[in-house]
């Protein structure tokens, strides 16, 4: 008797049980079709704070660097601060705080064949993407000339170009083998 749990202790059964990725969980963004998004509530309210601290800025005629620089602070403080307390309320009640993002990752895993990134319907597509975006950062830096602006906006660009061609060549390489495997399959 005098082993048992209090009431408030989590329960064995569901630190074994897997989290079901799409149920709804306190703290994360509910889609219209009613499963759990990946964005939690509080990175929702980080960006749209950052957005707002703008627009006041836009309104107060702020000097543009400066309206950045305490949009990108002020929702970073916001996005942080909710997380912190969503996170500590999850560990008193019994949860892991990861359990969305780790069961996520594992239903993207599970229907991906193992594969934790996106497979896209047309890689060459994907790849095209990305060679535009690629392609609108250059034109834009040559276009705007060399200016902190036009340089992390290039870089941006070009970060979205690499992960669009690194995606759509991932998907290219594990068709391929698939094939093989296939075609190695059907010999035996």
């Amino acid at each position: 008797m005098g082993d048992r749990p209090g009431p408030d202790a989590p329960s064995q059964d569901s630190q074994h049980e897997p989290h079901d990725p799409y149920s709804r969980r306190p703290g994360y963004v509910t889609g219209v079709d009613g499963r759990t998004d990946t964005w939690t509530t509080a990175s929702v309210a980080g960006i749209v704070t950052g957005g707002a601290v703008l627009f006041v800025s836009g309104l107060l005629r702020t000097p543009t660097p400066l309206a950045y620089a305490a949009a990108v602070v002020i929702g970073a403080v916001v996005w942080f601060g909710v997380r912190a307390r969503r996170r500590a309320a999850d560990r008193r009640e019994g949860r892991s705080p990861d359990a969305v993002a780790r069961a996520r990752s594992q239903a993207i895993a599970d229907a991906n064949g193992g594969r934790r990134f996106f497979v896209a319907q047309n890689p060459v597509v994907v790849i095209v993407m990305g060679g535009v975006f690629l392609a609108v950062a250059v034109v834009q830096l040559v276009a705007r000339g060399l200016s902190a602006g036009s340089v992390v906006v290039a870089v941006l660009l070009a970060a979205s170009a690499v992960y669009f061609v690194a995606q759509g060549t991932g998907t290219l390489v594990v068709r391929r083998r698939e094939r093989s495997r296939g075609t190695d399959a059907g010999r035996h």
